[in-house]
């Protein structure tokens, strides 16, 4: 314990040295150090804790594949007798760090006890092989309430579907039973895996009361858009985020995510630009202008400022009008800057005001002296 000791106040060339030390004969430190390791949390378990990662962080430098090994090897092997929850777990921690397809049995027991189970999940996903794989699938066959649902959406780490192609299906029937809630867990992982089935219970979710279960579904449909594997599946998860709440930012970059700015999702956005929602309005300008290109798209935008360039008993168009404007002062294309210099003209002193900003963000500073003459200003 006495480079243990050192290793907490010294400075990093000298620590490093310490821990290399330890590293060399790491089985006996290793069974030294763990003998100090305990709830009590004194303070030669804060010296062991801190020596046993200093020597994880030293094994993972490349290179060391043999001292890594050994390590790996003694953490495992400590396991077996550690005191009391606190030792196990700084064991486990190092471990996530050195730790390999050997150690993952040693992992796998202390899934079954309730004060490692987490940390020893952890450790298994960070390892992230076949093996441990395995070992969480068997651990879920044999769990029960939150602790199954927590080894499920685990197995989301696991998301090659040519070598996992069960894990999707697995984590979906654990949902299907699973308690309220430990639900936005599983939603998550599946969203993760692309499985469309869970499209119906997340668009559930977004109708539903709690708006913190709400958010989380609405997380998960978009991510899921992203990760379905067929076109068919993407327009599922899709569809059920618009018919909850079709005005909304994620709807609209899920839609965007998936058609490629083809311009097919031109209407809606500019639908959108319209919106009352100022954060939904801010969105859709923004993707106006940073995800569609050409001018035939300028021509769109154009052409429906001109449909809504006049006020209704109903509606106040002005302020979409000036979004659209900025739009089109940022989007680069100069092909908009006609229709822009007409606007100098327009009664309304704010569309003035908006459309000699446009045209300065598309063309430069202009001399305003000069067009004083030419405009209403």
């Amino acid at each position: 314990m006495t480079i243990a000791a050192k290793l907490v106040w010294a400075d990093p060339k000298d620590g490093e040295a310490a821990a290399k030390q330890l590293l060399r004969g790491a089985v006996s430190a290793v069974r030294e150090l763990t003998a100090n390791l305990n709830a009590s949390n004194n303070e030669a378990t804060v010296q062991a804790s801190f020596a046993l990662e200093a020597m994880a962080m030293a094994a993972s430098e490349p290179g060391r594949e043999y001292r890594r090994n050994s390590l790996a090897k003694a953490l495992a092997k400590a396991l077996e007798g550690a005191v009391d929850d606190v030792a196990r777990n700084v064991l486990i921690r190092a471990l996530q760090l050195v730790g390999g397809d050997d150690e993952v049995p040693a992992l796998a027991k202390c899934l079954e006890i309730e004060g490692s189970f987490d940390t020893a999940l952890l450790a298994l996903r960070q390892i992230g092989t076949e093996e441990a794989c395995l070992a969480i699938k068997n651990s879920l066959a044999r769990a029960k309430g939150s602790r199954r649902a927590r080894l499920a959406a685990a197995l989301a780490d696991f998301d090659d579907s040519c070598c996992h192609s069960d894990i999707p299906e697995l984590v979906a029937g654990v949902l299907a039973k699973a308690k309220p809630e430990d639900a936005p867990m599983l939603w998550t992982a599946l969203a993760k895996l692309g499985y469309a089935g869970v499209a119906p219970a997340l668009g559930k979710a977004l109708k539903g009361e709690s708006k913190s279960r709400a958010a989380v579904a609405r997380g998960c449909l978009s991510l899921l858009a992203r990760n379905c594997l067929t076109e068919d599946d993407v327009a599922a998860a899709i569809a059920e985020l618009f018919k909850a709440e079709r005005e909304s930012v994620p709807s609209m970059t899920a839609l965007l995510d998936n058609t490629e700015g083809d311009g097919g999702s031109l209407p809606y956005l500019l639908g959108m630009a319209s919106s009352e929602d100022k954060v939904v309005q801010e969105a859709a300008a923004n993707l106006l202008i940073e995800d569609f290109a050409g001018s035939s798209v300028t021509e769109t935008i154009i052409h429906y400022y001109q449909v809504h360039k006049v006020d209704t008993g109903k509606h106040d168009w002005s302020e979409l009008r000036q979004v659209l404007i900025r739009v089109l002062g940022l989007r680069g294309d100069v092909a908009a800057r006609p229709f822009l210099m007409a606007l100098l003209h327009d009664p309304d002193a704010a569309i003035r005001k908006s459309a000699m900003e446009a045209i300065e963000n598309l063309m430069g500073q202009l001399d305003r002296r000069v067009l004083v003459a030419t405009t209403i200003l």
